[in-house]
């Protein structure tokens, strides 16, 4: 019996490596592959766990199967991958294609008894090894732009099947064309602590990189004294052939005095460390200036696997009078590479920093449970929901914008949170018929009114927040609109082959929507990203060339309800 489970684990970690170096599969897609994305690019709170294959700017390319298996899943949600499906391979690796506009017929058809038997246009199935087996190149789908898509492509991923990590696919001998090496756009520089400094003061310094006979660096001419730690970032990205889109780098190293103090390499994560991304990331910078640059440090609480565990990776400490030359290097799948070098002028004296207003400052450590009050409002982050210390700051500002309170401003957000944090801020009276009505609303980056949630709970309205920022208490009371767009005059829809309408919320958001076609639950499909909600005829669940009555239900999160009814021909 061990002999036969060593041999089995054997031929598994066989298939794994050729799977890695040898093995190829059939193309998920007929057309040139091109990409908009890669593995492991940098995005909003996570890494991109596939390739994103550019279409052609349309929808409706055929999707393959790359190798022999069965479909395991199919899911269909309103953001994320929408459309997707799934696929177990007996190889060891499971393939995911995702923003799908449509299923094959027999396909589709199950996907649409499963909606109808469980009420709704989102499902989540697990499906039986002989539902659908497949063949190496069988057709499973239509490319599309459903779900958090912003534009026709294939989201194409392979994880191991054994923990569902997405793995690297640009490993694995694709016909995807690379020989463009990654570029540096900019580099960052800043102080950790009071006693560190940069060309004599206690600020971040940031400067655009430059081209010189093959190598990046510094303009001409700059010069950077430096003191204490020091944290640094580098703005890298990948290229690709045939395509403009920045993507994320495979490999990046830093090496200081021809010593390799840095280094990680984008092979493999799971799902459940990507938001340590905001770690990994000089958070600061993209807050400031949506730029996206690797920290070429570790912080004390980011727990990626991807760094390389036989390098301190820790933040550059410079205590010496003398040069410290900097090299960094950017490597792809493909083995381009690229190089920035620069040097720092170390200086062991220190610099005083003058005095600053900060507010209300607490320090907080990463790894141990946090609480603050005042007034009105209470904190509470659980151990390990920051990176590293913080210095907590608290200050208030005027109300704003329909808001009951004032603007309560809860740390920086600049200082990313990995796990959920409470935030409660009492209530101010008001009709108890209104409390289960009462959010919080805090600013977006254009400086509107969004909702952050929350509840009403004994007194305060309560949320669990995963960013800093300035929050305040609010009432949403108003409904959800509901607009038909394909308006038919008299109601006659005939020769018609669907019913369209927008639905927009003011604040809250959609939480639930309900369709009903003469007294029978209806399929009608939600796209977040356009607003729009559709209903597509279906001759087997309405009669054709009669009456019909229609009810629609479009609900937000606070509860508040609109109800369309009325009547149509088709």
């Amino acid at each position: 019996m061990r002999r036969t489970i060593s041999l089995i684990f054997i031929q598994f970690l066989m298939l794994y490596s050729i799977g890695q170096d040898g093995i190829t599969f059939h193309p998920p897609v007929k057309i040139p592959i091109y990409l908009s994305g890669n593995f492991g690019e940098i995005r909003s709170d996570h890494f991109h766990s596939g390739i994103d294959i550019k279409t052609q700017g349309t929808i409706g390319h055929h999707v393959f199967s790359i190798d022999d298996g069965y479909i395991s899943r199919i899911k269909v949600q309103t953001n994320g991958y929408g459309k997707s499906i799934y696929i177990t391979h007996p190889n060891g690796f499971t393939s995911v294609y995702g923003h799908l506009d449509r299923y094959r017929d027999d396909i589709a058809a199950y996907v649409n008894s499963m909606q109808y038997k469980q009420q709704s246009h989102m499902v989540d199935l697990y499906l039986k090894q002989e539902t659908f087996p497949l063949e190496r190149g069988e057709f499973i789908a239509y490319s599309g732009n459903t779900g958090g898509s912003s534009g026709p492509h294939l989201h194409f991923e392979i994880r191991s099947s054994s923990n569902q990590h997405p793995t690297n696919v640009l490993n694995y001998n694709f016909d995807i064309k690379d020989r463009v090496a990654p570029r540096f756009h900019s580099l960052h520089l800043y102080p950790m602590d009071n006693r560190s400094h940069l060309n004599g003061k206690s600020e971040k310094f940031s400067i655009r990189v430059v081209k010189d006979n093959g190598i990046y660096t510094i303009p001409y001419g700059t010069k950077i004294d430096g003191s204490g730690t020091l944290g640094i970032s580098v703005e890298v990205f990948d290229y690709l052939d045939g395509a403009s889109n920045r993507c994320g780098v495979h490999t990046l190293e830093m090496y200081v005095d021809n010593k390799l103090s840095y280094s990680h390499v984008m092979d493999e994560f799971s799902f459940s460390e990507t938001r340590y991304i905001n770690a990994h990331t000089d958070y600061e910078e993209r807050i400031r200036s949506g730029i996206k640059a690797h920290r070429l440090h570790r912080l004390p609480n980011d727990r990626l696997r991807i760094y390389n565990k036989s390098v301190d990776n820790q933040a550059l400490v410079v205590d010496e009078s003398r040069r410290y030359p900097i090299r960094i290097v950017a490597t792809d799948v493909a083995g381009n590479s690229s190089v920035l070098e620069f040097s720092i002028q170390g200086s062991n004296e220190t610099v005083a920093v003058p005095d600053t207003d900060t507010g209300n400052v607490t320090t907080m450590k990463y790894n141990k449970a946090n609480s603050f009050e005042e007034g009105p409002v209470r904190v509470d982050i659980p151990a390990n929901a920051l990176y590293q210390n913080m210095d907590f700051t608290f200050s208030i500002s005027p109300q704003a914008d329909g808001s009951l309170t004032p603007f309560y401003h809860i740390a920086s957000r600049e200082v990313p949170v990995h796990s959920s944090y409470t935030l409660s801020i009492k209530s101010p009276s008001i009709d108890p018929t209104l409390y289960k009505k009462l959010l919080l609303i805090s600013h977006n980056d254009d400086n509107e009114v969004e909702s952050a949630g929350g509840e009403y709970r004994d007194g305060a309205v309560v949320a669990k927040l995963r960013n800093f920022g300035e929050y305040s208490v609010a009432l949403d009371t108003i409904a959800p609109e509901i607009i038909p767009l394909n308006n038919s005059k008299r109601g006659d829809y005939s020769g018609r082959k669907q019913l369209r309408f927008t639905i927009l919320d003011d604040l809250s958001g959609i939480e639930n929507y309900e369709g009903y076609i003469d007294n029978q639950w209806a399929l009608f499909e939600y796209d977040p990203k356009s607003n729009l909600l559709l209903y597509k005829f279906d001759l087997k669940r309405i009669t054709k060339g009669s009456a019909h009555e229609l009810e629609l239900y479009v609900v937000d999160k606070k509860g508040n309800v609109n109800l369309l009814h009325t009547t149509f021909n088709w």
